[in-house]
């Protein structure tokens, strides 16, 4: 392994921040989070390091999320994700012990329905590549037909594993490794992990189709006066079937899916927006929110602010989408 993939030395131990304040963790990752609940400011806490070839870290959420975008070039991501809730990655429901594999050519595209503390291993793809081989036997496939899962029993061995290298690493006097230190480390880290995980012979369940194509008509129609009687005659189901699927898949009704979406929506838009040419409630009308009252109430529980006060707020401002780390 000549290249390196990433800048050795890094290491990360935040403060509890909120995720637009994250943004200067990010390192390789074109990802945006949005939060997901009402009445609770999306904290996170993020701590990690890197060495030539892994990116591993830990990140904790206080609250539910969606996450979208890339994940590092040249890498394949191993993601377990400690919660309670609901994991749905791609419009298919995971097992609580089932890890999550990313590459940079697939879409990211992941809610989880409550808190949830989420470890990111990102490897070199051709390191990661010949040890997998070495340990199963077979080829990876980037389009992976087979579930990993957790050993059973073995969450809690899992996590110290996890939670050893980070404090070595934060504890560390990292000027004194060497190249071959590194090296052994790489190493010890991926055999071990690997140690912990097997490969399901069974099929993977196919997507939910229902939920993708539902997900895609209210994403493509934020700005139209959309009833969810239309969208379930469109898919030819019930509108009971269309609640279940999103509760059961996602942990929230479809109604409040794509309130969600519109309210992120307007969020962006106010935050390009020049506050001496622009009206919230032009916005506010645009994405079908008609009762201007309750709109801001919702809009403040979401964000805990109100939408002139993200008109009215430079810091944030952009031409492009908030990226964010998601070690």
């Amino acid at each position: 392994m000549e290249n390196l993939l990433f800048e050795s030395n890094l290491v990360v131990n935040s403060p509890i921040l909120g995720f637009e304040e994250a943004i200067r963790y990010s390192v390789g990752w074109d990802a945006e989070v949005k939060q997901t609940q009402k009445d609770s400011r999306l904290l996170m806490q993020v701590s990690g390091f890197h060495t030539p070839h892994i990116q591993f870290g830990s990140t904790s959420y206080n609250a539910p999320f969606w996450v979208r975008g890339l994940s590092p070039k040249k890498s394949v991501v191993i993601t377990y994700n400690q919660t309670n809730g609901i994991i749905n990655y791609q419009n298919r429901r995971f097992e609580q012990n089932e890890l999550l594999l990313l590459t940079h050519d697939r879409e990211l595209d992941l809610v989880i329905s409550d808190r949830n503390t989420t470890f990111t291993i990102a490897i070199d793809e051709e390191y990661f590549h010949r040890v997998f081989f070495e340990h199963y036997g077979v080829e990876f496939e980037g389009n992976i037909k087979r579930r990993l899962l957790l050993e059973p029993q073995r969450e809690r061995a899992f996590l110290g594993f996890l939670g050893f290298w980070i404090d070595y690493f934060l504890s560390s006097d990292k000027e004194l490794l060497l190249t071959s230190n590194y090296e052994e480390i790489e190493e010890e880290i991926i055999y071990t992990l690997f140690g912990f995980i097997v490969v399901d012979r069974r099929r993977v369940k196919a997507k939910n189709s229902i939920l993708k194509e539902a997900r895609g008509l209210l994403e493509h129609s934020l700005d139209i006066d959309l009833k969810l009687s239309d969208v379930s005659k469109y898919l030819g189901i019930s509108q009971r079937t269309l609640e279940y699927t999103f509760k059961q898949n996602l942990g929230m009704t479809p109604k409040n899916y794509l309130q969600i979406l519109r309210l992120h929506a307007i969020r962006n838009e106010l935050k390009l927006s020049n506050p001496k040419r622009t009206r919230v409630s032009d916005i506010a009308l645009k994405y079908a929110f008609f009762h201007l009252g309750h709109f801001a109430s919702e809009y403040k529980k979401l964000f805990g602010e109100l939408p002139m006060q993200t008109l009215q707020e430079d810091s944030y401002k952009s031409n492009h989408t908030i990226p964010l780390s998601i070690f």
